[in-house]
């Protein structure tokens, strides 16, 4: 694991495994959301088992609404293509609408608990494979809202719903192990 600065401001965590990449956007940093987040750290070491390289990183502060997030994760994305032609973007709560707006310069994308509109983003669509993961027991994202974000995704597209919620108490691995399942078969594809 390799503590990185990306363009001399995006701190990271880097860690190279395998020919392909994952790129992690933390939850929103204004509630505590970085790159040592438990999800977060829990699919990496999941996906470092299946030969992936994964970039965590920290959104720089202050923060700016959401806009300047994205471009956040763009540069990241960047760092990451010098190096890989596979890449996937996985995204948990605000991370999730960061994640869904550089998805179509990715191989695959992974919403955890997605939101429609938070600050000054909204959820974008796009054209990969992705996995939507939503907790039934959210107390941010109604089952409801939940209904309308897959709908209004584009396939090919997957589902994958936990009993549990928002932070995914008590199921941390199923988690993980699914994002990793998830993209092992993508890459494969």
């Amino acid at each position: 694991m390799t503590e990185v600065i990306i363009k001399g401001v995006i701190k990271g965590t880097y860690e190279v495994k395998g020919d392909k990449a994952a790129l992690l956007c933390p939850p929103h940093p204004l509630m505590g959301g970085n790159r040592f987040d438990v999800r977060l750290e829990r699919i990496a070491n999941e996906l470092h088992k299946i030969g992936f390289s994964t970039l965590r990183f920290d959104y720089r502060q202050p923060f700016r609404s959401g806009i300047e997030e994205i471009e956040d994760a763009k540069t990241c994305l960047e760092y990451l293509k010098e190096s890989y032609s596979f890449i996937a973007v996985i995204g948990y709560s605000f991370g999730s609408v960061v994640a869904s707006n550089i998805a179509e310069e990715c191989n695959a994308l992974v919403l955890i608990s997605p939101i429609k509109k938070i600050d000054d983003i909204e959820l974008k669509d796009s054209k990969v494979p992705k996995l939507i993961v939503f907790a039934t027991k959210d107390n941010f994202v109604s089952v409801g809202e939940s209904k309308e974000i897959f709908d209004f995704l584009s396939p090919p597209k997957e589902v994958l719903k936990l009993e549990t919620d928002h932070f995914y108490f008590g199921k941390f691995d199923v988690l993980a192990r699914s994002v990793a399942d998830f993209l092992k078969r993508v890459a494969n594809d």
